[in-house]
């Protein structure tokens, strides 16, 4: 009788352990999958926050409108002077922003002589090297450069820019003022082309606010990070 009871309280053991072990199986499996789970889920929410390159270009050629942020003077200025300009409007590429308004482009001034100190008035040339976006990332640049000249006799002296004479206002009409050429400038007119009619011997003055126009004369690839 006892080898009987306990030959049933063995199998019962054995039945219990096995239960209890299909149990802990079961419950490991579950573990493994939620923790495969959570890895997923989290593998999945990084790969949405990790951010992704935009690669956009600014072909040679590109116009960039900007307000110079500081008053240039042939009498005042000298070359390697720092020149500072903010951009107006926003420049797109087959529709898309590449440069919004309000981004910055640094410069510096090339080359200056003062009225007087030539024949046929003062000179000034202007170089543009960096664009810096709004989020502070910076590009190297490299632009036409702008150059005015005084030339002509005393009655017919004028403003000559980069090289080529053409009729017009460079600043949006004939420039006014007694001392300075550049003086009485349009507010809308942009610096870029044609030529102004002034008095020989003045100096070239561009006042801060001043519509400048850049143009590129290499690409530049500007780079955004997208989520």
């Amino acid at each position: 009788m006892k080898n009987l009871m306990s030959g049933s309280q063995n199998r019962r053991a054995i039945a219990f352990a096995a239960l209890a072990a299909v149990a802990l199986f079961a419950a490991g499996c579950s573990q493994q999958q939620a923790a495969a789970d959570k890895e997923g889920a989290e593998a999945r929410a990084a790969q949405r926050n990790t951010p992704t390159v935009q690669t956009q270009i600014l072909p040679a050629g590109t116009n960039i409108v900007a307000a110079l942020q500081g008053t240039i003077d042939t009498g005042k200025n000298h070359a390697g002077d720092k020149i500072a300009l903010r951009t107006l409007e926003d420049v797109r590429v087959n529709e898309m922003m590449v440069v919004p308004a309000g981004a910055t482009i640094n410069g510096e001034v090339t080359h200056v002589d003062p009225a007087g100190r030539v024949a046929g008035g003062a000179e000034l040339t202007l170089r543009y090297t960096e664009l810096v976006m709004p989020d502070g990332k910076s590009y190297a640049i490299s632009t036409v450069p702008l150059r005015l000249e005084g030339k002509g006799d005393a009655k017919k002296s004028a403003i000559q820019v980069g090289g080529g004479a053409v009729a017009g206002g460079i600043l949006g009409g004939i420039l006014g003022g007694k001392d300075d050429i550049g003086k009485g400038a349009a507010a809308g007119a942009v610096v870029g082309t044609g030529v102004a009619i002034a008095t020989k011997g003045h100096q070239i003055v561009l006042s801060a606010g001043q519509k400048m126009r850049v143009t590129l004369d290499g690409p530049v690839t500007i780079t955004k990070s997208t989520t």
